[in-house]
């Protein structure tokens, strides 16, 4: 950026926003660069992040605000969740009363005395302009939104902001985001912001050559003094060295490097194996917030153990049952948790095994120790390449992540099958 640029940007911004002292707003060299790329029309994907605390968020709810006032755009702000979404969307609310000129025009909104209350208004998800400009939130997992919100949710916005973009890691989700800028206006853009969070769509945009970057470094952000040498000496002992690089850093931590599994891939299974099965099942209460996850695991003679089938998915009951009556295995041994699904299922399996005149070493295993125990007790086991993995499929992905998978079963099924090819070690409770 030119001193000229920079000079511009913070007469504008100073102009209408106000610190938290009442003073004008002043950005600093960073801040004017991220304000100034979300204002460039003609870059169409951006990417933004900065070390923590230093500010991004409350200036791109500037640069937000600017957008739906002065050139009247439809801005959604969208996250992994409403709560993500709306940490921007506070800070609007905050600036929204710092200029006339900002709140004149706002629907269902008189003077400023209205707009001081939104401050404290528990529903904040939607701002609209009798000129045309709106800003809202929503989620890519959100059933719950305004109705005011719902009915452009599927016509999206000129200029789309995905907040904390890192914690989005499925695909599917980012792939509703995409679609949502719109370019008649001559926008179409879209906005990522985020923390380094690796295996997300955050770093995948940030290595493809689409998007343009606006990364502020440490170094810049101590040198602007938005951040002081001695609050960070204070901070890094008390962070890990993996959340340091993604955090303060701003750099995505490489794969494995942090990682807790570090797994190895088979080139080719051996044919002649000892199966061995083991299924996290999802019922009651729970089932909605988990996954049902089945491992087959395969020996060879040597000892060496193989993956051979892994399954994590949101499935019933009834469907993981085929599933397992169809693998084409002759199994030593398939477990289950006995406390949990001991009942249901000795009624289904015996009922289908009768029927079907199919027969599978069912057997309930008592878990003695807690999930996070039973799976870090993998550990040895992964790393020293006893077991040997498929790749590149969920438990792959679950093994990578640990300890911050959002669902364990996988790993719990991998467990279980592991414990049940050690007969001495395992307590079963036979079905």
């Amino acid at each position: 950026m030119t001193k000229k640029q920079i000079k511009a940007i913070r007469y504008l911004v100073s102009s209408y926003f106000k610190d938290d002292r009442g003073k004008p707003f002043h950005l600093t060299v960073g801040e004017c660069e991220i304000f100034k790329a979300v204002l460039d029309r003609r870059i169409k994907w951006l990417w933004l992040s900065a070390p923590t605390r230093y500010g991004k968020s409350e200036t791109l709810a500037l640069a937000i605000i600017y957008l739906a006032v002065f050139e009247k755009l439809k801005v959604p702000i969208v996250a992994g969740s409403k709560d993500k979404a709306n940490k921007i969307m506070d800070y609007i609310i905050k600036h929204i009363a710092d200029h006339p000129d900002l709140y004149a025009g706002l629907i269902n909104v008189k003077g400023k005395a209205e707009v001081e209350k939104l401050k404290v208004k528990m529903s904040k998800d939607v701002l609209r302009w009798s000129d045309g400009g709106w800003i809202f939130v929503t989620s890519v997992d959100s059933r719950s939104i305004s109705k005011e919100g719902e009915g452009v949710v599927g016509e999206g916005g000129d200029v789309v902001i995905l907040e904390e973009a890192g914690l989005i890691k499925q695909d599917n989700q980012f792939s509703k985001i995409v679609r949502m800028p719109e370019h008649a206006n001559g926008w179409g853009k879209l906005i990522m912001s985020g923390n380094c969070v690796e295996n997300s769509v955050f770093e995948k945009a940030y290595n493809n050559d689409l998007y343009i970057k606006v990364r502020i470094t440490l170094e810049q952000a101590i040198k602007e003094g938005r951040l002081t040498q001695e609050e960070l000496d204070q901070k890094k002992t008390q962070t890990t060295v993996k959340d340091w690089k993604r955090y303060y850093l701003v750099k995505f931590p490489d794969a494995n490097e942090f990682a807790y599994f570090k797994p190895s891939k088979y080139e080719y299974i051996p044919k002649e194996l000892e199966y061995y099965g083991a299924i996290d099942p999802s019922l009651g209460e729970q089932a909605k917030s988990s996954k049902i996850g089945i491992v087959v695991l395969g020996r060879d003679e040597g000892g060496q153990i193989y993956e051979v089938e892994s399954i994590v998915e949101h499935i019933k009951p009834d469907e993981a049952i085929r599933l397992i009556f169809n693998f084409p295995y002759k199994f030593e041994r398939f477990v289950f948790e006995a406390i949990q699904f001991q009942k249901y299922f000795l009624e289904v399996t015996d009922n289908k095994s009768k029927k079907e005149g199919l027969y599978i070493p069912f057997e309930g295993i008592t878990q003695s120790r807690n999930k996070t125990e039973r799976i870090e007790s993998l550990e040895p086991h992964i790393n020293n390449k006893h077991i040997l993995f498929k790749g590149d499929n969920q438990l792959w992905k679950d093994m990578q992540d640990y300890p911050e998978t959002e669902f364990l079963d996988g790993l719990d099924a991998l467990e279980m099958a592991w414990r049940t090819m050690q007969e001495g070690d395992v307590e079963f409770s036979f079905v």
